[in-house]
């Protein structure tokens, strides 16, 4: 890439199908819930294959929405940096921020609240858990309040992330990006070793340790690849095909050996395992791995994301992840699933998956694309498009 480039380019059309690959992977442990959780198993008790980690562990496509988050936002600053790129303006960021969470979601927040409201579908919520949900007041110990959509509290932690985002980056630059990394890990292991210590239970230990200061190492290791892809873009040194290809499948290495650990001591995790203090970080650390290698253009990564149905489905991801929790409990509700003989997961996903991207598609096209446009128009930047829906073109 040449260094007279204004910025790097965030328009990285794999990093799209990552994300839509991650949204299902989301959907897919839901609906593995739904279906009645069961080992998944090629062969038998002595020969098997135990796939349960791919299934069980589908939540972690939150830790590669958050890592590959904070890789696409740092990209801007790391354009100036570098030098560039003028710096980006913050209240643009952050207006651009506000009209990509905040449209969709409250939309969802008035259906959820006509369909109890008027049809009694759902719960109708008290004064101060309304309110709460409308400022994303969640996971904030005794004062957070639940979710009226379980998942959304997730975005909580993502728009911390938002707000610190810009003062993280003035350390995005030679010798001063170890510090970032240090101060990231420690500050993480800090702050879940307090927490976990000082919360009674664990449900309280889930409420306190998934906030964002307990989830900050991932979001730093995506800043770090990005601030390592456009220092390697601009050089013009990056990796060829089979280094990107290694980097990636020890990416992928490392995320499939930490569900494998969680699998194997489950019971324990809770109880003050080590793995409860680190398996997001190292998670982070795979998932930016593979985020470089795959911007750098890795074969492999290319071939298993860079298609026109993941492209699509990360293009629409936000849609899907906000919706498709609320369907399955309403097709749940309606006993939609019950007639079905045998084992429902079969079932249960493709029509999970057909229901969430036609609404996620109407929320793409009549709420997300058209204000993230005018937000873009009133940029001082405008071809600055690092936003978790980017300006690809839809399948």
């Amino acid at each position: 890439m040449s260094a007279t480039r204004s910025t790097i380019s965030t328009e990285i059309p794999v990093l799209t199908g990552l994300r839509g690959f991650a949204a299902f992977w989301v959907l897919l442990y839901h609906a593995w819930v739904e279906a009645v959780p069961r080992a998944m198993v090629i062969g038998n008790a002595d020969y098997g294959i135990n796939l349960t980690p791919a299934f069980s562990g589908g939540w972690t496509g939150v830790d590669i929405f958050f890592t590959l988050s904070a890789f696409l936002l740092s990209l801007p600053f790391v354009s100036w940096q570098m030098g560039l790129a003028p710096r980006p303006a913050l209240g643009t960021f952050w207006q651009r921020r506000v009209l990509r969470i905040f449209p969709a979601y409250y939309t969802q927040i008035a259906v959820l609240l006509i369909l109890a409201g008027v049809f009694g579908i759902g719960v109708w919520p008290g004064l101060t858990q309304l309110l709460g949900n409308l400022v994303l007041w969640f996971n904030f110990g005794h004062s957070g309040v639940t979710p009226l959509n379980a998942v959304t509290y997730t975005l909580s932690i993502e728009f911390c992330f938002y707000l610190v985002l810009p003062v993280l980056a003035f350390l995005l630059r030679p010798r001063w990006w170890i510090a970032l990394l240090l101060f990231a890990v420690v500050e993480t292991q800090i702050y879940r070793h307090l927490m976990f210590d000082s919360a009674a239970d664990i449900p309280h230990k889930v409420l306190v340790l998934e906030q964002m200061p307990g989830r900050l190492d991932q979001f730093v290791f995506g800043m770090l690849a990005a601030y390592a892809y456009g220092r390697a873009a601009v050089a013009g040194r990056l990796p060829g095909a089979r280094t990107a290809d290694a980097l990636f499948v020890l990416g992928i290495a490392g995320i499939v050996t930490m569900l494998t650990l969680s699998q194997i001591n489950y019971e324990a995790y809770w109880q003050g395992h080590w793995l409860v203090f680190v398996w997001h970080g190292v998670v982070g650390a795979a998932v930016a791995l593979m985020l470089f290698a795959a911007a750098a253009g890795s074969p492999i990564a290319l071939e298993l994301f860079d298609n026109r149905p993941l492209r699509y489905l990360g293009l629409i991801s936000f849609g899907v992840y906000l919706w498709h929790y609320p369907i399955l409990q309403w097709l749940s509700a309606a006993h939609a699933f019950d007639r079905i003989p045998g084992y429902r997961l079969p079932w249960i996903v493709p029509i999970l998956l057909l229901v969430s991207c036609v609404v996620a598609d109407l929320s793409y096209r009549l709420i997300e694309r058209p204000l993230l446009r005018i937000g873009r128009a009133r940029s001082a930047h405008p071809n600055v498009t690092s936003d978790e829906v980017p300006a690809a073109r839809p399948a």
